[in-house]
């Protein structure tokens, strides 16, 4: 019964969806912000809209948005985020309610909503509503228990929606996106189900399986443009995919796992823009997880599906960034200079000739200073050998650099990069330590070479030609 009643939703919204739109009319969106002591950057985002917002000295900023048919979108300030539904033609706008002390809420902001009665009645529901949605510890649930609590709090927000008594047409939009946002948590119980609490990965590599769950996500798949345009039904198919996508959803295989999403996708979806977003998001993922490595087959879905410029060349930024990073390349930024422990300036130019183990590491790392014992182990061993071992604070504090390299008696080469250190940049560094290796030329031998801790570094070491 329950699916019923959410296909004849779907239908009705399709019909809503399909019906020739009116031409673009603008509306004004105008933000004020005088009750706020200061005032953040302003954003707006939606479907094919990023826009900021100038605020003034007045504290106040407004935009012109043209539109063809009402859509939701997110306003951005500092990190509060509203979602907003902004309408042809109809102006708003929205006066800060701040904090006691005048500063902006942390998640969500509170405004007074000025404007068309009907669109003010929608975004003060938007943004103060009292709407049901799952809380991790229901991962825990098991597969009957979780599809019927998705079932009875679904039914709770039908009923909260109605009872705003919208117009029909806000109202089939706005039940359909609050399913979709509710029923988003479907693509996580495969995993979750087995986390502690609904939320604590527990490192366990082997699941059982969910058959249940997994059957009940494709059937709110729905190939239709319109709808595709509602964020919530993007994140629910997009998790669908990855979940049911892939034969083994913790391989390490990334691969072949692209390889089972891309065709998997191209079963269950005919339409170009559904297609085409989703193709981009996981070849670009692709890209990003395996540092760049060839598209080979994955080359094919994307030259079929994805035709959009923008997206093509975001593809193609991706790669040339990647193969920067390659094994076999020299050393970006070389020749840029980082102060020694004396005082002098040293380039990594300067230490052609012999092999380099790089370490970029900072005095309030933890992990960082575990490894400076075993770091000393291998300078001792490699003496004399053709070899120099080369460390780059990202300390801000270059005292503090200073105090640790002397104190702790470090070995090496000891330079001092600062938090904006040139390698930190050049090689996306997020996390420390990180170690690379270096041939006598200059050129990437690891990117991410081994720790000193891990026995494969000295026998790497030890393997290097005339070491």
């Amino acid at each position: 019964m329950m699916m019923k009643r959410f296909l004849l939703l779907i239908i009705g919204v399709l019909v809503l969806c399909s019906a020739t739109f009116a031409q673009a009319k603008k509306m004004r969106l105008t933000v004020n912000l005088q009750n706020a002591l200061l005032t953040g950057k302003v954003e707006v985002k939606g479907n094919h809209l990023k826009e900021e917002i100038v605020v003034g000295e007045d504290k106040m900023g407004m935009i012109e948005i043209a539109l063809e048919e009402g859509e939701y979108v997110s306003l951005t300030i500092g990190y509060a985020r509203n979602l907003l539904y902004l309408e042809p033609g109809k102006d708003l706008t929205l006066v800060l309610v701040p904090n006691k002390d005048g500063s902006f809420h942390l998640k969500k902001n509170s405004f007074n909503y000025q404007g068309d009665v009907e669109n003010v009645k929608i975004n003060k529901y938007l943004n103060e509503n009292d709407l049901k949605f799952l809380e991790r510890i229901d991962f825990t649930l098991g597969e009957n228990e979780f599809l019927k609590k998705l079932s009875e709090l679904n039914k709770e927000n039908t009923e909260l929606i109605k009872k705003q008594k919208f117009a029909k047409e806000f109202e089939k939009i706005e039940l359909f996106r609050v399913k979709y946002q509710l029923y988003t948590p479907l693509v996580s119980y495969p995993i979750q189900h087995f986390w502690k609490n609904g939320s604590e990965w527990t490192g366990l590599e082997q699941y059982e399986e969910t058959p249940q769950v997994k059957a009940y996500i494709p059937k709110f798949f729905i190939d239709n443009e319109q709808v595709w345009k509602i964020s919530s039904y993007r994140d629910y198919v997009k998790g669908g995919i990855g979940i049911l996508g892939v034969s083994e959803f913790m391989g390490n295989d990334r691969y072949k796992g692209t390889l089972e999403q891309l065709n998997f996708l191209t079963e269950h979806f005919k339409t170009p823009v559904i297609l085409e977003d989703i193709t981009q998001s996981l070849v670009m993922q692709y890209v990003e997880v395996t540092e760049g490595r060839p598209l080979r087959d994955i080359e094919s879905f994307y030259k079929r599906n994805v035709k959009k410029e923008v997206y093509q060349q975001e593809l193609a930024q991706a790669q040339k960034m990647w193969a920067k990073y390659s094994e076999g390349t020299q050393i970006m930024s070389s020749d840029h200079k980082y102060m020694d422990i004396d005082g002098k300036m040293v380039a990594l130019e300067d230490l052609r000739g012999k092999y380099v183990y790089i370490d970029v590491w900072a005095t309030w790392c933890g992990p960082c200073k575990a490894e400076l014992p075993y770091l000393k182990k291998l300078e001792k061993k490699f003496k004399g050998k053709n070899i120099y071992f080369v460390s780059i604070s990202i300390d801000a504090n270059k005292a503090a650099w200073i105090k640790m390299v002397q104190e702790d008696q470090l070995g090496g080469i000891q330079l001092h990069g600062g938090n904006k250190a040139q390698i930190a940049k050049d090689y996306d560094i997020r996390a420390i330590p990180r170690f690379i290796l270096l041939d006598k030329e200059g050129k990437v031998i690891s990117k991410e070479m081994t720790r000193p801790s891990d026995p494969v570094t000295e026998e790497t070491l030890d393997a290097l030609e005339g070491i």
